[in-house]
């Protein structure tokens, strides 16, 4: 039935569901299918010692794939925070998400699978300070400016692109330091100076990828400042036909939480079905 999702309806429905920012949705789900991939590929190698999957660590995935695809994520991120009424309720709810994500992998850490260490933060950590991070630069700049109309405030549109920009060039700079002579402590980690010696996983730092996340945000107002499509003539026909990856991309959220444990319950499952 999901497949036919954009031919069931009728009228007014059937032309707000063509003017939505589709688009959006499909890149994002895309991208969640091969991250899924990747996890399973990862928790395959890592459980089951198949040395074929080995490539899955490498240099030239992590550069190549792995980092780009984590960017334009970010990215998308942005240009959906863009178009949410409330980030603040948004972010803190995603906060929640991210803090039960550690609390968990904690939890395995201690007392099931020790040395894999403990997702103290990565994608989700990022996405959603940087959503709080938005949404106070959004209360900030509409303080200080008399004119807060979405079309006319090229202002915060203006501080978003420096803000991000400044913040992608100081991961850089970041980047060329050793890591093991960085100043590190648990109040740096966020940032990307976390304590030396720390087992983790997933790590992802607000530097550079809020400067990614605040980017999208402004270019979410620039492109899309009426919310609707770029890309009206797409016919519904298709979009019947790419509904189940523009639901996955909607609900992004949901598969990424749910996704590791499920692919870790299957591994582990095959793991034992083969007496591994």
């Amino acid at each position: 039935m999901l497949k036919y999702r954009y031919l069931l309806g009728e009228g007014a429905e059937m032309e707000k569901q063509h003017k939505r920012v589709f688009e959006i949705d499909l890149v994002r789900g895309f991208i969640l299918i091969l991250v899924v991939a990747y996890h399973l590929v990862y928790d395959l190698y890592e459980f089951l010692q198949l040395e074929s999957l080995s490539f899955i660590r490498s240099l030239e995935l992590d550069l190549f794939l792995r980092l780009p695809f984590l960017g334009v994520l970010i990215l998308i991120s942005g240009i959906s925070c863009s178009f949410s009424r409330n980030n603040l309720r948004r972010g803190g709810r995603m906060l929640l998400y991210s803090a039960a994500f550690t609390a968990v992998t904690y939890l395995l850490e201690h007392w099931l699978w020790p040395g894999n260490g403990v997702i103290w933060f990565n994608i989700i950590h990022v996405v959603s300070v940087s959503t709080l991070i938005y949404a106070l630069i959004v209360r900030l700049v509409e303080k200080f400016q008399v004119d807060s109309d979405r079309k006319g405030n090229h202002t915060l549109t203006v501080v978003l692109i420096v803000s991000g920009l400044y913040i992608a060039w100081a991961g850089q700079l970041v980047s060329s330091l050793l890591f093991q002579t960085r100043p590190g402590s648990w109040w740096l980690l966020p940032l990307g100076f976390p304590p030396q010696g720390l087992v983790m996983m997933d790590y992802l730092p607000l530097i550079p990828w809020l400067g990614f996340f605040l980017i999208g945000a402004a270019v979410g107002r620039l492109s899309y400042p009426d919310q609707v499509t770029r890309f009206p003539g797409v016919s519904i026909r298709l979009l019947a036909r790419l509904s189940p990856i523009i639901w996955i991309g909607r609900h992004s959220l949901l598969v990424y939480v749910l996704h590791q444990p499920l692919a870790l319950l299957l591994v582990l499952g095959l793991k034992a079905l083969l007496g591994l």
